[in-house]
């Protein structure tokens, strides 16, 4: 076990007075190996600047042994995210911008129940960069994307392989009622942490409902839609299974609304859920059963 030189409740406060040496010290060597220490010191030096005190603002724990904490200056201009392990080694900083955006006034006209049955973990979500590696993007920043897991784990068996995985295989189901206006099912699921970066949503359905906004469900299993474009759903229909195709690294669900027909012309609109507040990242929801 490394000792602690800085604790995680007080990172801030170090990084704040300029101990970059210190901090620096106590990041793992596969960390100091990519960046060495004047490198960093350099560029926590031009970040802190002018910038005041860091403050926490998030932490959460999304995988066994690592711990990920926000911090963010008194303006809220500027934000840190750094990642600890059990051992008390920092496996990662980031610096970057801390940016909200005048959409997260708004939600959906419609409201939508969440497109699965069940348990399911929240592995992305919600309207902040730390929370949402989709949020600084204007055409997914209110996107979600889901896992099951068992035990803390989101696999049970050789990693290697898609069938362990909890996600794959589960069933999917319809947001809202309304139309399908695209189906893509041909694309082969990928062995895990290999993604298809040329087919980013990989197997998905796009579905119209109404007041301009459409539904998209992305990295769907190959050969597992039911529907097809034109067909009329209600809500709560199952019409796919979870895979791993497109951009996607392990199994999981990626599910937003936009105003528009092209994923990457239209812009993401904040979901208003029908049955429950707002999901973030770290939370564990469940789907109803039936329609």
């Amino acid at each position: 076990m490394a000792q602690y030189s800085v604790f995680p409740e007080e990172f801030g406060y170090y990084f704040s007075e300029g101990s970059f040496e210190r901090i620096y010290k106590q990041t793992i060597k596969d960390f100091q190996l990519q960046m060495g220490l004047d490198t960093f010191v350099e560029a926590a030096r031009e970040f802190n600047h002018d910038s005041g005190d860091f403050n926490l603002k998030h932490s959460n724990q999304l995988e066994p042994g690592i711990k990920r904490y926000q911090w963010v200056n008194a303006e809220e201009s500027r934000m840190i995210t750094v990642a600890y392990n059990s051992s008390g080694e920092i496996i990662g900083i980031q610096f970057d911008n801390y940016e909200k955006f005048t959409s997260d006034r708004g939600t959906s006209i419609n409201t939508y129940r969440l497109p699965f049955e069940g348990e399911w973990f929240v592995l992305w979500g919600g309207n902040d960069a730390f929370l949402n590696y989709h949020y600084p993007y204007a055409h997914q920043r209110y996107a979600y994307d889901f896992i099951r897991k068992s035990g803390g784990s989101a696999f049970d068996g050789d990693e290697g392989l898609l069938e362990v995985y909890h996600a794959f295989g589960a069933q999917v189901v319809t947001p809202r009622g309304g139309e399908v206006i695209r189906v893509v099912n041909d694309v082969e699921d990928n062995l895990p942490h290999y993604p298809n970066m040329t087919v980013p949503e990989g197997n998905h359905i796009i579905i119209s409902h109404g007041y301009n906004e459409y539904s998209l469900l992305a990295h769907l299993r190959r050969n597992s839609i039911t529907v097809a474009a034109g067909d009329t759903v209600e809500a709560g229909t199952r019409i796919a299974q979870c895979g791993n195709s497109g951009a996607s690294d392990t199994p999981h669900l990626h599910f937003h609304v936009m105003d528009g027909k092209d994923p990457y012309a239209s812009q993401s609109i904040r979901i208003q859920f029908a049955e429950l507040r707002e999901p973030r990242q770290g939370d564990t929801v469940k789907g109803r059963s039936g329609r």
